[in-house]
């Protein structure tokens, strides 16, 4: 699969004869809590939701906001305040430089609001009902406030250099128009894995993304447990799958099988991040998991804020 990265110049891993493109730019964006390198990110807000962003390291030189929505404002020096419009769909814009050598796409997602749903259902897309209370009283498993609407032209969208919005669709339905939420964290998350299993000689332009978002119809329907964080937009089951595409995990070890002691390596390999000072923000649940009659070898990864591992 073609990343987006394709398109503009970074720092490249060599493995064998694949190069990797990270797809960094030579500046940070942060916005709500998080910090961004990347060339093409994604936002999800609510309608009329304000989004404060600043560049932050880079050069000293200046920075423009390019918006054709027409929807932001400059709140100081390399600031900028956007404010989502009233209507559910894409919205992209971008930050460039001044010399128009380096810029960062956003690709803003204006949700639905979860108060359009009809008892169980958003436009016929059955959803389910949330649990009505957050585990631990944490924010990560609250009910969401709005759900994304996904259309064969948004699931093409990147959502970052080397993922699409497609790749995390709740597999209940392959009939479009759906509906999902997802975290901006986990995808960052997700690139800096991905960056590492380069890194580490695992020659992959993306993760296949075995399950993303479930609603909590479809993880009650599979018997999940019920405060999943797969329902809460923020977990993935990841494996590597590049050589050959055949839908299951590369034999990352060389024996000749796809099984788990090739989930275990990269299984060991998030863990061994998780002991790094920048891995902090995206601390979360890891877990590793066989091949077995109704699935292959997989790793899942979640960003619910506390360590969780099995």
């Amino acid at each position: 699969m073609k990343s987006a990265a394709g398109i503009a110049l970074g720092a490249c891993l060599a493995v064998g004869g694949f190069a990797f493109e990270a797809g960094k730019t030579g500046f940070i964006a942060k916005y709500r809590d998080e910090a961004s390198p990347y060339r093409v990110n994604a936002v999800f807000l609510m309608p009329g939701e304000k989004l404060a962003l600043r560049v932050e390291a880079g050069d000293t030189g200046g920075y423009a906001l390019r918006d054709p929505w027409g929807r932001s404002v400059p709140a100081g020096s390399r600031r900028w305040d956007w404010t989502a419009p009233d209507s559910a769909g894409l919205y992209p814009f971008t930050i460039r430089r001044a010399d128009g050598l380096d810029s960062m796409l956003f690709n803003a997602f204006v949700m639905l609001p979860a108060t359009a749903m009809n008892g169980e259902y958003l436009q016929g897309f059955r959803i389910g009902k949330y649990p009505s209370a957050p585990l631990r009283r944490l924010a990560f498993y609250q009910a969401p406030r709005g759900f994304i609407r996904m259309d064969s032209a948004s699931a093409a969208a990147w959502v970052s250099p080397h993922f699409r919005l497609g790749q995390f669709a709740c597999k209940q339905s392959a009939a479009l128009p759906a509906f999902l939420i997802l975290r901006e964290r986990l995808v960052l998350k997700l690139e800096l894995i991905l960056e590492e299993a380069n890194r580490a000689g695992y020659a992959c332009e993306s993760f296949h993304v075995m399950s993303g978002y479930r609603t909590p119809f479809y993880n009650h329907l599979i018997g999940n447990v019920k405060m999943s964080a797969h329902q809460f937009g923020g977990a993935a089951d990841i494996f590597i799958d590049a050589s050959p595409e055949d839908g299951e995990m590369d034999d990352l070890n060389g024996d000749g099988k796809s099984d788990g002691e090739d989930s275990d390596l990269l299984f060991r390999l998030v863990d061994a991040m998780s002991l790094n000072e920048f891995y902090l923000p995206y601390i979360g649940g890891i877990g590793k998991y066989s091949k077995n009659d109704s699935h292959g070898a997989f790793v899942h990864v979640d960003v619910r804020g506390f360590r969780a591992i099995w």
